[in-house]
């Protein structure tokens, strides 16, 4: 299986169809598997700690959590990021499914695409200087009508000549004007709204999925199955990205941010 990222220059992977059969991994090795992808990407230490070991913590008042999941998926994980671990409302909750490729541990690659897009924009909150992710304005083109917004990397993976051909489709298309519409104006909340994007298959099948906060997206799903990415045959060929709509437009930095301490 072939897989590369674009934005943060560091690979990921998809989909674990073989998973269903395999046992749910423990807190621990989920947790230790966070902890390493986040210190590598970030170059800061990130550690498990708490009592019993029940969450990641980084520079600052950053954290990772692992939540409750009701999804019978023995490899999905839901993960709750805080960019301070004080402040519950500086919570941004999102979900990953393990990646088997045959030659490693189907979590950790998970965990990799996890934090090569959906962590990397949480740490870009936080230090707030470009370095991990891009940042969009509400009156840019590429971005989120009324949001600024923090976009993280794009990771693709797939099989065959064509591996590259959904990544590369949303490298060039950007996705926050394309949805906009079928998100709607009531996210749940003005700030700090986590947005997944995976999409892609082959041979016929496709996923098309939009989560917000970790919660699936109808409206915003099926307008992400009715654009015009590439549908590989001969192969199979999936994208990931994650979009942080850091606060809605007239409501100012906001409390959850002031609070964040900076890496």
């Amino acid at each position: 299986m072939a897989w590369g990222s674009w934005w943060r220059g560091r690979s990921g992977t998809g989909p674990d169809a073989a998973g269903r059969s395999a046992e749910r991994p423990s807190a621990q090795v989920v947790l230790g598997a966070v902890a390493d992808e986040l210190s590598a990407l970030h170059g800061e230490p990130w550690r498990v700690e708490g009592e019993g070991g029940v969450e990641v913590r980084g520079p600052g008042g950053m954290a990772v959590r692992l939540a409750e999941s009701d999804d019978p998926h023995p490899h999905h994980l839901d993960l709750v990021f805080l960019a301070d671990r004080d402040r519950p409302e500086t919570a941004v909750r999102d979900c990953v499914t393990g990646i088997g490729d045959g030659d490693r541990d189907p979590v950790r690659r998970g965990i990799e695409v996890w934090a090569a897009t959906t962590g990397v924009s949480l740490i870009e909150l936080v230090a707030h200087n470009g370095r991990f992710a891009g940042h969009l304005d509400p009156r840019d083109p590429d971005g989120m009508p009324g949001w600024h917004a923090i976009h993280g990397g794009v990771v693709g993976w797939g099989t065959g000549a064509r591996y590259h051909a959904v990544q590369d489709w949303l490298v060039r298309n950007p996705l926050p004007p394309a949805l906009a519409p079928a998100l709607g104006g009531d996210l749940g909340r003005d700030q700090l709204v986590g947005i997944k994007v995976l999409f892609g298959g082959g041979d016929g099948e496709q996923t098309a999925e939009v989560r917000v906060n970790g919660a699936p997206h109808a409206a915003a799903s099926a307008a992400l199955a009715g654009l015009d990415w590439p549908r590989v045959t001969g192969g199979r060929a999936w994208a990931r990205t994650f979009i942080l709509l850091v606060r809605r437009e007239g409501t100012g930095r906001g409390a959850p941010l002031r609070a964040a301490r900076r890496a």
